[in-house]
């Protein structure tokens, strides 16, 4: 029997909330080998330290310990010494996401930075791994099995260390799902309580997956998994080359709420489709990284923000929601980018160069100074796709530059450069849109949705919001009158600020977030008496605010304003020409997918 160079034997411990880990090194460096654990995953851009987790760990040689120094805060060097070499180390596992680790009585999940040392100078080398735990439990992972029954423990193993992270793997009873498309086996596995409707999962993420398979015309994995994760709310994704990490709340998987169980379906597409652009379309200053420290990047709003346009038009397309739902939803996503007055101090190039210090560790301020990517990058995304049609009278789209990015970089391997796409754009349509889309990506100002959409026929509606919980996507019968330019949350005093708009009144009252207020104009304020509190306010009065700041009261006098139009939906127009029809109808039907415009890239029906 021929034993792998590099060999992970983990352990599940549930009740300590511990992966126990042996790692045999069969040739370890002789002058000292250096061990090190990413310091961030892969599709989450921020520094994480997730060696904090290891809870011990010590080395061996011939059966006697070693010396271990730590040389960084997630990089140890082994005492100089011939042969073999294990090491032994633990990873606390009590974080419930699709990043990292977690562990308990009910199952398991592991993200592979999260867990695997990886073994410097060797990651070219075969990494072998054995898993352990719960006689009762099953396994699922796209990890190449070796050894063990399928969905149970056994031995696995990867072409080198990228391969090896980039396979999560899910444990414990698991309810699984298999259905095939494109001839490819699919699986979808599920951890934790639910009562999931697997009859009507199975034939929508079917619908899904067919649609994306079909898109592209090819596919860079012979088979997918599924993992998904349920909890009380939670929710989140993460992309691997031939899986998905889901977690999803668990009422999200019955149907009984079709917005939920819309957003899980969405996220089932977003992931899915980074099968192609992330996997197989690979950002070449990511792809180099040794996962030690930032790689900055002005293109995440290639990556995530156009995954993100097509994740919920996927959807439509698949015939899984109608052009109004759709639409819907495109108005929920205007609706957070205008309700951030980050827009106008930071543009989606640089949302995509911070996200190691801002998009993942947002604050009260947020809003005030910076945007998402996903948000902003997923609606430039539309602009461009609308532009294209357009400008091209439908010869050209969004998914004829995705065609020409498989066919270029997805196909071939090839790593994509930075600021690449702009480039296929200007040889697909011309300087003029190029540069166009090139002041979108840089400038600190609004999208020219209105118009785009308005030759779609389709209007854009703004209006005020309704109340605190309106998300927009639709129009309303009763918008608020007044506006004190703040979110909040109930409070067991009245009612907690979480978020003060920059230049609103409340800011220039001085009320900041976490203040607590109790009272206006001396009468009790509740988080539900507010909104109609502040409307009965007549226009251009003064009141006065009774508020809690750290336990002492303060009292202030603000002027609610009107409030501000921030608010948008999408409205379909009925009294439109044909040729305006036939425009919305491939758009919005999918008339020129990658599979039908880009035949001019050679690419093949799919499967």
């Amino acid at each position: 029997m021929i034993i792998p160079p590099l060999s992970y034997r983990i352990s599940a411990e549930p009740r300590a909330h511990l992966f126990r880990v042996t790692l045999s090194i069969s040739e370890a460096d002789p002058e000292g080998q250096i061990l090190a654990l990413p310091a961030w995953v892969p599709g989450s851009y921020t520094i994480r330290d997730l060696a904090r987790h290891v809870t011990q760990i010590r080395a061996e040689r011939n059966g006697q310990d070693i010396a271990l120094h730590k040389i960084a805060k997630d990089r140890w060097r082994l005492a100089p010494g011939h042969g073999p070499v294990v090491v032994h180390y633990a990873v606390y596992a009590f974080d419930r996401s699709v990043r990292t680790t977690y562990l308990d009585d009910q199952g398991g999940f592991f993200n592979g930075p999260a867990i695997y040392l990886r073994v410097s100078g060797q990651e070219a080398q075969t990494h072998a791994v054995l898993l352990e735990g719960p006689e009762d439990w099953q396994v699922g992972t796209a990890l190449p099995r070796q050894s063990g029954a399928v969905w149970s423990w056994g031995g696995f193993e990867a072409s080198g260390f990228d391969a090896l992270i980039d396979h999560p793997v899910l444990m414990g009873p698991l309810t699984l799902l298999d259905f095939e498309v494109g001839e490819r086996p699919h699986h979808l596995l599920i951890q934790g309580t639910h009562q999931a409707d697997l009859q009507r999962l199975g034939a929508d993420l079917t619908r899904i997956c067919d649609w994306q398979q079909r898109f592209w015309g090819d596919a860079a994995f012979t088979g997918y998994h599924f993992l998904c994760m349920t909890s009380t709310d939670g929710y989140g994704g993460l992309e691997h080359r031939a899986s998905s990490a889901l977690l999803c709340a668990r009422d999200d998987l019955s149907g009984r709420n079709e917005d939920h169980y819309r957003r899980f379906l969405g996220l089932a597409s977003h992931e899915y489709f980074h099968g192609w652009l992330v996997q197989a379309i690979r950002p070449a200053v990511l792809g180099a990284s040794a996962l030690d420290r930032e790689v900055l990047t002005r293109d995440l709003w290639v990556f995530e923000g156009i995954t993100s346009y097509y994740d919920d038009l996927c959807l439509r397309r698949a015939g899984l929601t109608t052009p109004a739902q759709y639409l819907c939803g495109v108005g929920k996503e205007l609706t957070r980018l205008l309700r951030r007055p980050g827009r106008f101090l930071q543009s989606v190039a640089e949302s995509s160069e911070d996200a190691w210090i801002r998009l993942y560790h947002p604050h009260v301020n947020s809003a005030n100074f910076e945007i998402s990517y996903y948000n902003k990058g997923a609606l430039l995304a539309l602009c461009l796709d609308l532009s294209l049609r357009l400008e091209s009278a439908g010869a050209l789209s969004l998914d004829t530059v995705l065609g020409r990015l498989w066919q270029d970089y997805g196909r071939t391997g090839i790593p994509l450069p930075e600021g690449q796409c702009v480039g296929i754009v200007e040889d697909l349509a011309g300087p003029a849109l190029a540069g166009r889309l090139q002041d979108w990506i840089t400038a600190r100002t609004d999208l020219p949705l209105p118009a785009l959409l308005a030759e779609m026929g389709i209007a854009l509606r703004l209006r005020a919001a309704s109340g605190p919980q309106d998300e927009g996507g639709e129009p309303a019968e009763k918008t608020l009158r007044a506006w004190l330019g703040a979110q909040w949350l109930p409070h067991a005093l009245g009612v907690q600020l979480r978020h003060v708009q920059t230049d609103s009144p409340a800011e220039q009252a001085g009320l900041s977030p976490d203040d607590i207020l109790v009272a206006l104009d001396g009468v009790r304020t509740t988080a539900e008496q507010l909104p109609e509190q502040l409307d009965a306010v007549p226009e251009g009065a003064a009141l006065r605010i009774q508020f809690f700041r750290d336990n002492i009261l303060r009292e202030t006098r603000v002027t609610p304003t009107a409030p501000p139009r921030d608010t948008a939906w999408l409205e379909l127009l009925e009294d439109v020409d044909d040729v305006v029809l036939a425009r919305r109808r491939a758009w919005l039907e999918g008339t020129g997918a990658v599979s039908e415009t880009s035949r001019c890239a050679s690419l093949p029906d799919g499967g």
